[in-house]
């Protein structure tokens, strides 16, 4: 028996903090062709690569710019603030790194 479907979440919902669906990816053709399909999570990766605090937050405002063009976008995303948040983020990284 599948489970009872989850009413539509209000954006007010979807903006908890907690996890949500468009930090996931379906990865269903991965490159090396001996490895299954998988499900990405945002998270994971920055955790995974040892992201800074400022690469993970340029990460995942592109995240989820390709995400929403996907059509798996967080509630009242906008191309225009995410792309804000790269540069801020790029310029605190530029900021930190020696010449």
């Amino acid at each position: 028996m599948l489970p009872p479907c989850r009413p539509r979440a209000t954006m007010a919902d979807d903006l908890t903090g907690g996890r949500v669906n468009y930090y996931l990816a379906r990865i269903s053709s991965p490159q090396r062709e001996d490895q299954p399909a998988y499900q990405a999570e945002c998270e994971d990766i920055i955790q995974a690569l040892g992201m800074t605090f400022d690469e993970g937050c340029l990460f995942k405002a592109l995240w989820r710019t390709a995400a929403a063009r996907l059509g798996n976008g967080k509630p009242g995303q906008k191309v225009r603030y995410d792309a804000e948040k790269m540069v801020h983020y790029a310029g605190r990284i530029l900021k930190q790194t020696p010449q």
